[in-house]
């Protein structure tokens, strides 16, 4: 029988794709023109990015807290102009725009409609349908908002299935055994098979079985534009959908940091150990895309429990990227001089033109907090009298506060 080990590493952020995308840039440019970003240059470009650099507004929203719908450490967010729902790991949590809980979709276990564990959750709002990729069943659950099970669908045994709002099927199948044809597959609602991009790298499994190592930080689709994209972890290119066809549309060129082939952990086997000594100095980058900006977000596979992280801002029209520093020059995130808040670095998008960011309460609230966000400088006051006083109400068991930020 074959056996999957998987390796589950935490790491704070992720960038994840928005379900919604509402606003769209007003001039949207040829996305077939192929382009490289070059990762080691833009190390060489460190600069204190400030908020109002970027952005024009910034606004919380507390998350209702209460014993039906607390949050899981690993929670996603997805946004509609009507709701926040968030996959909250075993089931499906609703909240309105401004955090008030609506109701709990779906619930914990194995038997008929029960989700057990959601490995994907895409949402539809143009029909007003959740669709959970449950991972014990190896079925599509659909639910309508108004929290009815609907249907299910039998489906593959791939990792993560993001159904479209045409109701074509993007598979993500990570090579884990090493002979596997394809990494990313669109289907249509049939099942048949549109486009593929195939596995170029293929080993002989000599154990038995397939490691496979996963980070928070790491998201393999995102949207812009109406347009998904999508990255498998180890690869550098980062390819995009366009009518039924996967195509390149830029490369992240890591250059000395890329992971050689052979260091993977699925390939060498020997569990995490070896692979931990074997990436030292090597890293993985994830992107998403916002008012024509890429955010790149990077880590060294190696060391987790440092949550070290290199952010990097490429303006795609330009062509000119710049590693998001600190006031010592060392590696940080945007400095919020609009409320003197908490620093940010998004997590992913509200829309084309908004970011967002959960806030856990131990990370804003206690009184070193409250001294340094008092001392900060902010260009409205108003604001940060907002901010000062929505962090004074919270304790350290309340659900994640989501920093919302609209971009220039």
């Amino acid at each position: 029988m074959k056996r999957i080990l998987i390796i589950s590493i935490s790491a704070f952020l992720i960038s994840c794709g928005s379900s919604d995308r509402n606003s769209e840039p007003e001039e949207v440019y040829d996305r077939n023109q192929f382009f490289v970003v070059n990762y080691e240059e833009i190390l060489d470009q460190p600069a204190v990015v400030k908020l109002a650099d970027i952005a024009y507004d910034v606004e919380y929203i507390q998350l209702e807290t209460g014993d039906n719908c607390l949050l899981h450490t690993y929670a996603d967010y997805y946004f509609t102009d009507e709701y926040i729902f968030v996959d909250n790991v075993y089931h499906i949590l609703q909240f309105t725009r401004d955090g008030r809980f609506i109701k709990q979709i779906g619930k914990q276990g194995r038997g008929p409609g029960e989700i057990g564990l959601i490995r994907m959750l895409s949402v539809i709002d143009n029909e007003k349908l959740l669709v959970a990729q449950t991972n014990w069943a190896r079925k599509l659950y659909y639910f309508s908002y108004e929290g009815e099970f609907l249907k299910s669908v039998t489906v593959p045994d791939i990792m993560k299935i993001r159904i479209l709002p045409d109701h074509r099927q993007l598979f993500y199948s990570p090579p884990n055994w090493g002979m596997e044809d394809f990494v990313f597959s669109l289907r249509n609602s049939n099942g048949d098979t549109l486009s593929v991009t195939n596995n170029h790298y293929n080993w002989e499994n000599k154990v038995g079985y397939a490691s496979s190592v996963s980070y928070h930080l790491f998201t393999p689709f995102y949207e812009y534009g109406g347009i998904i994209s999508m990255k498998y972890m180890y690869n550098d290119t980062v390819y995009h959908i366009l009518a039924d066809s996967i195509l390149p549309e830029y490369l992240l060129n890591m250059g000395k940091f890329k992971l050689p082939d052979e260091y993977r952990v699925e390939v060498a086997g020997g569990g995490f150990e070896l692979f931990r000594e074997n990436s030292k100095n090597y890293r993985f980058a994830v992107s998403f895309e916002a008012n024509d900006k890429l955010f790149i977000a990077s880590q060294e596979y190696s060391k987790m429990e440092e949550d070290m992280q290199w952010n990097m801002i490429y303006d795609r029209r330009s062509g000119i990227g710049e590693l998001v520093a600190d006031n010592q020059g060392y590696p940080g995130e945007i400095i919020n001089d609009i409320d003197g808040g908490a620093d940010f670095w998004p997590r992913g998008t509200v829309n084309d033109s908004t970011l967002f960011v959960p806030l856990l309460p131990h990370q804003i609230i206690g009184e070193k907090n409250i001294n340094e966000f008092s001392a900060k400088e902010a260009l409205n006051h108003e604001k940060k009298t907002g901010f000062l006083d929505m962090v004074g109400t919270l304790n350290e068991n309340d659900n994640p506060v989501l920093m919302i930020v609209r971009l220039k």
